[in-house]
């Protein structure tokens, strides 16, 4: 599997805390890529950095070997990465079909109606594309920012904690929702804090601390890292040994 995007020797300072640390990480294309770390490890900083909402201080980001430091957000989401966040940005005064409208635009003003159009009726919002965007149910919300993030055609979505305040079964629709984001070829980093989420559906997991990644791979090896098991999952996860 090739690499769509790749972080090298990243570091990002905030009046001298050091939230990235010379991290490195790659996400493999067409994969769903999860980063997962205590608060305060550097989760949402990576994000920002890799968006454009934050600049490097030093090290690079590469989509396709194009490099993203140094240009601003809405130019990183032409070249193809765009993202959601862990607290819901729609523009509430607009209605459902706008809100996606807004992000089929940023591509290009050709064809974005009907791009908009088929992205409600592929995320089930089709019913909904008349109603304000405040007007939706909190799972549903999380739904409309996906399908903006989608309708700029990425070839990477970043999403910042998807499951967060969302009951089980809104979790179960959004396992559904980001498996066939997958398959219709998006690729995939999240951020998120549940785990039973993550290592259900993810294919590569990166676990970092201190701004520094810790360990990544399969969600079996990563789940298994002893001090993955100690820093994040907490001990009561550890398996069994084997005698």
């Amino acid at each position: 599997m090739s690499v769509l995007l790749e972080v090298q020797e990243v570091t990002k300072r905030f009046a001298g805390v050091t939230a990235l640390d010379g991290l490195s990480l790659a996400v493999p294309e067409g994969s769903i890529t999860s980063v997962i770390g205590p608060n305060g490890s550097g989760k949402t900083s990576l994000m920002n950095v890799i968006t454009g909402f934050y600049q490097a201080d030093g090290g690079s980001v590469r989509l396709r070997g194009k490099e993203l430091v140094g240009l601003a957000s809405h130019r990183i989401a032409r070249a193809g990465v765009t993202r959601t966040f862990q607290h819901i940005r729609l523009f509430r005064e607009l209605s459902v079909f706008d809100n996606v409208l807004v992000g089929a635009e940023r591509v290009s003003p050709r064809g974005a109606r009907q791009r908009a159009q088929a992205l409600l009726e592929r995320l089930g919002l089709q019913d909904r594309a008349h109603l304000r965007a405040d007007a939706l149910p909190y799972g549903h919300q999380r739904r409309l920012e996906i399908a903006r993030g989608l309708a700029a055609e990425p070839a990477l979505l970043v999403l910042d904690e998807p499951a967060a305040g969302m009951n089980a079964s809104e979790k179960l629709a959004l396992d559904a929702l980001l498996r066939d984001v997958r398959q219709q070829g998006v690729t995939l980093l999240l951020v998120e804090h549940d785990m039973e989420l993550i290592m259900g559906i993810s294919d590569h997991v990166a676990a970092i601390n201190f701004g520094r990644l810790l360990a990544s791979g399969t969600p079996e090896a990563v789940r298994r890292h002893p001090q993955v098991i100690e820093a994040y999952l907490g001990r009561e996860h550890e398996p069994e040994t084997r005698h």
